[in-house]
């Protein structure tokens, strides 16, 4: 049995060997154990690999190079429309050789299935399942994720869509799955860590994702300049990079607080910044479900995070500290709150732990197998 997954997950060439995205190219290297052979046919880009992305680690994972598209810019819009034909006759190049009894992931959102969805409903002949990353619920999405939400909802694909979250009224083929983060063992060595951890003395944060304005950095250095417990933090990470970090880090120079930017990191680097910290913050203006809130609740990281999509499903404010109103002021009070009582923080955080349990890849598994793969 095989499976081509497609996606828009950015890879990269370096000394003859691909590397991609760590977070997806670890999922692929657990779906391995499902399959006989896995295709992933996604954009190959020019760029030198960051830090973040790893390799395949094993030979049956073959690698399928698109042409990258898409952008802020007119070019780059346009280019979406451009590559089409390449890219569509790339993905035919491995489907053509597909059964009915093999699979294909395709994995939403991305400008690429505006046409690339139609396509393998038209032309695709083997079993189909298409995995949603994005909000499902995004109150103003962009053109194209509208469309792709109103087709996979309407079921005109006709197959299983898995989602992060579960909403009153939701459709019987589209289905709640959690992103997976980490295996057993891991899972077990973070609770570990995270159980022992200390909220007596001062708090180290962190921040995990892009340096954007959309993921709240900006918001997120308006509070601490404003917060009223610098003396009880110990430091600020940033893990991540982007265009804007020199604004950033200025801007950051200014705030009487330790603050560190980290820069793009391996695995092992950002668990290392896990074990340290004691609160995650996220204050994103629209996201899926971010796999690091699961990873740094592994670790006993209390996330102070945007209520925004599946988020407080997971993470109620048992576990976490939901800003409803996405803002520096909110923040601020949200991590004055956490500050001032270290022992319901030290409570949450074992109760992060607990919650972490379901984001394995053997859960994840396990439900692929009994809801996709195998399900009648």
């Amino acid at each position: 049995m095989k499976l081509a997954i497609i996606s828009h997950t950015p890879h990269y060439q370096k000394n003859g060997k691909i590397s991609g995205w760590g977070s997806t190219i670890r999922e692929v290297n657990h779906l391995i154990k499902l399959f006989d052979e896995i295709y992933h046919i996604a954009p190959l880009h020019s760029e030198e690999s960051p830090d973040s992305s790893i390799e395949y680690q094993s030979d049956k994972i073959k690698f399928i190079a698109l042409k990258p598209y898409g952008g802020e810019s007119l070019g780059q819009k346009f280019s979406i429309i451009s590559t089409a034909p390449y890219n569509l006759k790339k993905i035919n190049s491995v489907l053509k050789n597909f059964d009915r009894e093999d699979w294909v992931q395709f994995r939403a959102p991305t400008a690429m299935g505006v046409y690339a969805l139609p396509y393998l409903k038209i032309m695709n002949k083997s079993k189909l399942w298409v995995k949603y990353a994005g909000n499902w619920r995004m109150e103003d999405p962009p053109l194209s994720y509208r469309f792709q939400k109103w087709w996979l909802e309407n079921n005109y694909q006709g197959s299983k869509v898995t989602i992060n979250g579960y909403w009153e009224g939701q459709k019987d083929h589209i289905l709640d799955f959690q992103n997976p983060c980490f295996d057993n063992d891991e899972l077990e060595r973070a609770g570990k860590i995270g159980a022992v951890k200390n909220f007596d003395s001062k708090l180290t944060l962190c921040f995990a994702g892009s340096l954007t304005p959309n993921k709240g950095v900006d918001i997120l250095l308006d509070a601490l300049k404003m917060t009223e417990t610098k003396n009880e933090i110990e430091e600020m990470i940033f893990a991540g990079d982007g265009i804007e970090r020199i604004k950033y880090e200025k801007a950051a120079s200014e705030i009487n607080m330790k603050i560190s930017f980290d820069g793009l990191l391996s695995r092992s680097e950002l668990e290392k910044v896990y074990e340290k910290s004691h609160i995650i913050i996220l204050p994103s203006q629209s996201e899926g479900f971010p796999k690091v809130i699961a990873e740094a609740a592994a670790f006993g990281c209390v996330p102070v995070v945007s209520d925004v999509s599946s988020i407080s499903q997971y993470f109620d404010e048992t576990k976490s500290f939901l800003l409803k109103n996405i803002n520096a002021t909110e923040i601020k009070m949200k991590l004055d709150i956490a500050l001032s009582n270290r022992k319901k923080l030290k409570e949450m955080s074992l109760s992060c732990i607990k919650a972490a349990e379901i984001f394995t890849y053997e859960h994840y598994m396990n439900s692929l197998r009994s809801k996709i793969i195998f399900a009648d």
